[in-house]
């Protein structure tokens, strides 16, 4: 199995995240497939940085399928780190190579497809999400189906889907956002992507929440850098975690359906 990882910060992002102990995102996302599909063959692409180097439509064709990792950027703003992912996923979506996307990810695809991404009126979600419910679609789709009851999930975004694609089934939804999971087709490719991050430990949880911590308290969604503390310690001792997020093969259950089902 060949994959290509879309990254989806720029160099500048990865470069201040990585001084503070944060693995780049397409880092985090190999490490996973690798635990998953020991075999497959990854490589990585890095649109927000320019447009040399990318794969051309005919080389992603050469792949089995694509993911695209999560970025603390907004699809909403008209700079050219956004406009070049938005391009370069066009382009997946011509060459027919299956997709996936996380948060970003799901973002970027939804827009390219005609969909609308905006600035949830409900804020940031962050750290543990809401408990999350498969819709009636979800509990047949074979990508989200191993999801027996309600379940949480690492998370942090501000942005979240408000119109789906035309021809888009909502797997999962939860109080936050809507738009938790989804798939839809467009042009000549297959999408699924989730809002959350299945790719997310608790421990990468845990040095994003204390990279970002003054921010977490200026937007309201702690208290105090304290508090902010306590939640992070709470995701490296593991305590009150509920077993999908504690257990790395639970939390990453939907891209290992997606893998089987694009094999």
């Amino acid at each position: 199995m060949r994959l290509l990882i879309v990254e989806g910060n720029n160099e500048q992002t990865r470069h201040l995240r990585g001084g503070f102990g944060i693995q780049p995102y397409h880092l985090m996302f190999q490490e996973m497939i690798k635990g998953m599909v020991p075999e497959a063959e990854t490589a990585f692409a890095f649109p927000a940085d320019g447009t040399k180097g990318l794969p051309t439509i005919a080389q992603l064709k050469e792949y089995d399928g694509v993911l695209w990792t999560g970025s603390s950027l907004s699809v909403t703003a008209d700079i050219p780190d956004v406009n070049r992912q938005l391009q370069f996923a066009d382009e997946v979506f011509m060459s027919g190579v299956p997709l996936y996307g996380s948060c970003w990810g799901m973002q970027v695809a939804t827009v390219v497809a005609g969909g609308k991404v905006a600035l949830s009126d409900n804020g940031l979600e962050f750290g543990i999400s809401k408990p999350i419910e498969l819709t009636g679609l979800g509990r047949k789709s074979s990508l989200t189906s191993h999801r027996k009851t309600a379940f949480t999930s690492l998370c942090i975004h501000y942005d979240e889907v408000v119109k789906t694609p035309e021809n888009a089934s909502i797997l999962a939804s939860n109080a936050h956002s809507k738009v938790q999971a989804m798939t839809f087709d467009y042009k000549n490719t297959s999408f699924f992507g989730v809002q959350y991050h299945p790719e997310f430990n608790p421990s990468n949880m845990a040095l994003i929440g204390s990279f970002l911590s003054e921010k977490l308290v200026n937007n309201g969604a702690f208290g105090s850098v304290d508090e902010v503390k306590k939640f992070t310690l709470s995701l490296n001792e593991h305590i009150g975690l509920a077993p999908e997020i504690s257990n790395y093969q639970l939390h990453t259950q939907e891209i290992m359906a997606w893998l089987r089902y694009i094999c």
